[in-house]
């Protein structure tokens, strides 16, 4: 009963004399960790150490002290590796004691990184211990997963994990054909994960995971990534011109990975080889490597002797596991388009004489010329006048030897200091060629506008839509013109592979035949000023 009312009474002892006592006990646990750190201090000569080394060397963690009676125990985190009081048992390897009670760790490796703590013992037990450090730095090493080569379709998004080791920790970083990469990864200690998303096949080429931490060199580790795509057509001629009887060559340029099957149509229908028609395959780069992984072949048709029933579309259709492409190439007998010539006559003022010339493996049989006035000066959205229709001219073809056809005609009937435009198609036995370019002129002279030098038009509609910005001629160059002479062909006829006015550069002039002093530059809306100053000062 009495026991009872005691452990009552300790019941009831108030929360804040426990915190008090509490207080008390940790005040008391911190003086004698204090008085057991100044114990320390007064026994040991030596202080506590980390050693920081490499390799295969030679490393001393002291443990001396002041006292001449004493012996020296050493452990490795918990475990004990030597005691100077029994002789008898002989140390692990590399480890061995000096008299002094220094611990000699020779040939150190990595995995002697750790705490070490040596013990001093005297006839009444321990006397003292003191805690020692071995951090042991190696070169990083590191292991990517996945490695070595791999293949996946644009679209594709997948992980590289790499596992870096080392002392000190490693810093990691990611290279892609040699440009370092920015970090788009979660670090979990020595792993970093990369993330891959493929969008074209230029994405191909090495991802390296890049581990340096200052001692050696940098390791590197990855991939080789061959990006497969669907197959890619290059056709460097869309129209080949032939005639009856002629050899023709058909070509496309396949570009794949993996190496894709080729198949030639006409109209829709396989291509079937015979001794007439036959296949060329060609690979342009044989060998293979590991920036040039893909496949890159010339595919040629060769149609030995056409006949009519030759002529139409072909289709050079590409196909491999990823996907397919196809591009269609003409096989035609029609004329080429025309290309106008810049005329060496001097032009009158209501007449322009026009030159152009064609290449048909056949006679032409007809040109129709096509021609409308356009408006000049300036012209806004506000004062846009009505346009123009064409006039259309068809014209008897003579006959020319060869495949080069040169032809002059003379507009005449032309209103004065007006701007016009002109286009041509020329027609043999197979039809009508496509449209030439159309080009400007102004009466007195030649007016070039380059529309496009790289699109066909098939309709004429399609350059209503571009008045406001290319008819406002705004300046006209004099030039010295030829010596008058009839307007025949010229003696020598212009090859089709040289540059003709109407396809310049992007560069809109005129040129234009002004009488001026000193040969002055005018635009159309300049000399009309002039003209009436001059009028107002003569009134």
């Amino acid at each position: 009963m009495d026991k009872l009312k005691r452990i009552l009474k300790l019941s009831i002892i108030p929360i804040g004399f426990l915190q008090i006592f509490l207080m008390q006990m940790d005040s008391i646990r911190a003086d004698l960790n204090y008085n057991h750190n100044e114990n320390n201090n007064t026994i040991f000569e030596s202080v506590p150490t980390t050693v920081k080394t490499y390799e295969n060397d030679t490393v001393m963690l002291p443990c001396t002290v002041n006292s001449p009676q004493f012996y020296t125990r050493w452990y490795r985190e918990n475990d004990m590796i030597i005691d100077s009081r029994h002789q008898d048992v002989p140390p692990p390897e590399r480890y061995h004691l000096w008299p002094n009670g220094t611990l000699q760790v020779t040939n150190v490796q990595t995995e002697d990184t750790g705490d070490f703590r040596c013990e001093v013992i005297n006839q009444s037990g321990i006397y003292g211990e003191q805690e020692h450090a071995i951090e042991v730095q190696y070169a990083p090493t590191v292991i990517t997963s996945p490695s070595g080569t791999v293949e996946f379709q644009i679209g594709t998004v997948f992980e590289i994990i790499c596992e870096a080791k080392g002392y000190p920790n490693p810093i990691i970083t990611w290279r892609r054909k040699g440009i370092d990469q920015p970090n788009q990864s979660d670090r979990l200690e020595n792993r970093k994960r990369h993330l891959v998303e493929i969008e074209s096949r230029d994405d191909s080429g090495p991802i390296e995971c890049v581990a340096e931490n200052g001692v050696g060199e940098p390791a590197v580790d990855g991939i080789y990534l061959n990006v497969l795509f669907p197959p890619e057509i290059k056709v460097l001629q869309s129209i080949v011109h032939t005639k009856i009887n002629m050899r023709a060559h058909l070509e496309c340029i396949v570009i794949s990975a993996p190496p894709a099957k080729v198949q030639w149509y006409h109209h829709g229908v396989p291509v079937t080889t015979d001794m007439r028609i036959a296949r060329n395959d060609v690979e342009i780069h044989r060998n293979r490597s590991q920036s040039h992984y893909y496949t890159e072949t010339k595919h040629q048709l060769v149609v030995k002797k056409v006949r009519d029933s030759d002529l139409g579309m072909y289709e050079c259709r590409a196909e491999n596991k990823v996907g397919f492409k196809s591009s269609t190439i003409e096989l035609t007998g029609r004329p080429m388009p025309c290309l106008f010539k810049t005329s060496p006559v001097q032009q009158p003022g209501t007449a322009h004489t026009l030159i152009w010339q064609t290449e048909s493996l056949s006679p032409i049989s007809e040109y129709k010329l096509k021609f409308r006035q356009v408006p000049s000066g300036n012209v806004t959205p506000q004062n846009r006048p009505p346009v123009m229709n064409w006039n259309e001219l068809t014209i008897p073809a003579e006959f020319s030897e060869g495949s080069i056809h040169v032809t002059t005609y003379t507009l005449r009937g032309l209103q004065p200091a007006s701007v016009y435009e002109v286009a041509v198609t020329a027609r043999n036995r197979f039809g009508w060629s496509d449209n030439s370019k159309i080009i400007r002129f102004a009466t007195g002279g030649e007016v070039e506008l380059n529309y496009s030098t790289e699109t066909h038009y098939t309709s004429y509609d399609d350059f209503e839509d571009n008045f406001l910005n290319d008819h406002s001629v705004s300046s006209v160059q004099q030039y010295s013109a030829a010596s008058p002479s009839s307007p025949q062909s010229p003696s020598s006829s212009p090859s089709l592979s040289s540059s003709s006015s109407s396809s310049s550069s992007q560069v809109t002039y005129a040129r234009a035949t002004v009488s001026a002093n000193n040969y002055i530059k005018f635009s159309f809306s300049q000399y009309l000023k002039l003209l009436l100053l001059m009028i107002f000062y003569l009134i």
